[in-house]
């Protein structure tokens, strides 16, 4: 698969930054790429934490990122999914400096904004969603239309043909069925298939003992040591980095159509279930009788491992 590319994208980024790691990583994998960050929205509990984290490492890399409007988002999701947590499991204090105050405090803020960009770019943006999907239900609540006048929605979420509850489904489950109903056009990079991305040794080395000077790279590599602390002997799962590698390069992960029903109820509540694994088989016909009630999405079924590992460890090798 060949990485050369002219395609300028708009993006606006939506993140629970500061849980796992793969968040930060995703960010900056995204300024590497030069891609056009219009906007960053944060989700899921200490959201201002989490934008002024984002802020610094805009700040820390520059070259114009500094100049990227970041908006606390909504912290609370739409319904209770998982037990409550007081602050981010990893920071450090240079965020709390008045420069990385994000630039919308209240959660409609953040709302607003992604509802103007849709429209103010059309089909010039994407929505890149790598956190639960608070923010994407809030704006399909307030304006049904907006996500669906942009070029696309990628979400990193869900999992599609291993079937479980992936986390950033399970944080907000009624958000998730509301953003699968809602949108035309999504693309989903499901935990399934990012879970065969673990960090390779050379690009461990890379994140964990980074000694240059490069200001971001460096604020990486301190959060990295941060959250090696709570995860010992443990290797990153590149989830983000990849639905960010993804929405560049497409051609990274083989995709197909599926209808996704996002279970609501029961046992198997948070799944995203891929409804065509099960219809054709039609046991009970009247049980997918409402199926074209349900819309459908491009779901990600392999990954091109060798490409997305060696494209990485060029870029964070400095």
């Amino acid at each position: 698969m060949s990485m050369n590319t002219d395609k300028k994208i708009k993006v606006i980024i939506d993140t629970d930054i500061g849980d796992d790691i793969d968040d930060a990583l995703a960010l900056y994998v995204a300024m590497r790429e030069e891609i056009e960050i219009v906007g960053i929205t944060t989700v899921f509990r200490t959201t201002e934490q989490r934008a002024r984290q984002a802020k610094k490492l805009l700040c820390d890399y520059a070259n114009g990122y500094e100049n990227v409007p970041v908006f606390a988002g909504y912290g609370t999701p739409i319904s209770v999914g998982v037990s409550d947590e007081p602050s981010i499991p990893y920071d450090t204090p240079d965020p709390e400096d008045p420069r990385y105050t994000p630039d919308g405090c209240t959660p409609e803020d953040a709302v607003d904004f992604i509802i103007d960009a849709c429209y103010r770019y059309g089909e010039e943006l994407t929505l890149l969603a790598i956190g639960p999907f608070t923010n994407v239900a809030k704006v399909i609540q307030k304006d049904a239309n907006a996500l669906n006048r942009i070029q696309k929605v990628v979400i990193m979420g869900g999992a599609y043909y291993k079937q479980y509850a992936d986390w950033n489904v399970l944080c907000d489950v009624e958000a998730a069925d509301i953003m699968f109903r809602g949108i035309d056009r999504l693309e989903c990079i499901g935990a399934d298939v990012t879970h065969q991305a673990v960090a390779e040794d050379a690009l461990y080395n890379n994140l964990f003992h980074y000694q240059g000077s490069e200001p971001a790279h460096a604020y990486l590599t301190e959060l990295c040591r941060l959250w090696e602390v709570t995860h010992p002997h443990t290797k990153p799962v590149l989830h983000d980095p990849l639905a960010v590698f993804y929405t560049k390069y497409p051609s990274v992960c083989t995709m197909q159509s599926a209808s996704v029903v996002v279970l609501t109820e029961g046992y198997a509540r948070a799944i995203t279930l891929n409804v065509d694994a099960y219809s054709k088989k039609k046991y009970h016909p009247e049980d997918y009788a409402d199926l074209n009630e349900h819309r459908r999405a491009l779901v990600a079924k392999e990954v091109d491992l060798p490409v997305f590992h060696a494209h990485l460890l060029r870029i964070f090798t400095i």
